[in-house]
């Protein structure tokens, strides 16, 4: 749920067909015990921007524009948020976001290569949806464009003039056509695309972040997992 309740300042000027921005604040709690939650990243897919919260929870967007957006909200140990929101002068965000507690069998380090990949995540202005491990470990159809289909929920189609899309469909329906989904293996581009990455051995998968807005699917090898591990090799950031 989220609660409207920022100071605004608009260009002097501005003509009527102009969009009023403004500073948008917020503040991200728990929902439960309603403390701040520090470091929750606040995502805005519509305009390809992001904040992180400070120490008391807290958040600031500058030059917002009003109107309204999709909002995404999300921090380790908590359900993410999404939903949409309207914005405009005297309004801020009021978020508090709903506890989901992860139940350990033991004590566990978090290794580097989860600490690289969640950063990355973060940085990225869109919702991402991890497919994980377990997901190719227990697959019964063992084609990794079918395991990445059933563990998103996502709904391709083939790309126009493209041989054997049929197959293994390599686009993503937007309003008015389609675009063709970019895939990369490790730090690689597939220029391949889905019909390339049927052809990799779904047991050689670690995991895969899709990154529906962006048109973008990321595989990541056990092999690069276990570099990343054992190395000081740093993950490039993603740009847009």
């Amino acid at each position: 749920m989220l609660c409207l309740s920022a100071a605004v300042t608009t260009a002097p000027g501005a003509s009527a067909q102009e969009v009023p921005t403004f500073t948008l604040t917020g503040k991200v709690v728990d929902r439960v015990t309603r403390t701040p939650v520090v470091a929750a990243v606040i995502k805005v897919p519509e305009l390809g921007r992001f904040v992180f919260t400070d120490g008391d929870g807290q958040f600031r967007f500058a030059d917002f524009p009003q109107g309204t957006w999709e909002v995404v909200v999300e921090q380790f140990g908590y359900h993410t948020m999404d939903d949409s929101v309207t914005v405009s002068e005297g309004n801020g965000l009021f978020i508090p976001l709903a506890p989901n507690p992860i139940e350990l069998d033991e004590l566990r380090v978090r290794t580097r290569s989860e600490q690289l990949l969640t950063r990355r995540r973060q940085r990225i202005p869109y919702r991402v949806a991890t497919i994980r491990t377990e997901a190719f470990t227990n697959a019964i159809n063992t084609d990794p464009t079918a395991i990445f289909r059933r563990a998103a929920n996502t709904a391709l189609v083939g790309c126009p003039g493209v041989v054997g899309e049929w197959i293994a469909q390599g686009c993503l329906p937007r309003k008015g056509g389609v675009v063709n989904i970019r895939v990369y293996l490790d730090e690689g581009r597939m220029f391949g695309g889905m019909m390339e990455l049927r052809s990799i051995d779904h047991e050689s998968i670690h995991s895969m972040d899709w990154i529906p807005s962006a048109a973008m699917l990321r595989v990541y090898t056990k092999r690069f997992i276990e570099r990343l591990d054992n190395s000081r090799i740093a993950l490039e950031p993603l740009v847009w």
